[in-house]
């Protein structure tokens, strides 16, 4: 069952937990009424890992405005 969410697959959001930025992949499950997303977050060391987070959880990228 997918539950509608403002998430969009492919967009970047920051995950609160690990005050990081992650790419979303897809939507997995549904626990507690609370959609659960797939994320892939990126390591200093360059390699990518994945993780299963609540759409709650995630934050709209703010993007500065240039500075003219």
């Amino acid at each position: 069952m997918k539950v509608t969410t403002s998430i969009q697959r492919g967009a970047k959001y920051l995950y609160v937990k690990f005050g990081e930025v992650v790419t979303a992949i897809e939507q997995v499950a549904v626990v507690k009424g609370l959609p659960m997303w797939e994320v892939e977050r990126q390591l200093a060391s360059g390699l990518k890992k994945r993780l299963i987070v609540s759409a709650r959880s995630l934050m709209p990228v703010q993007t500065a405005p240039a500075c003219a």
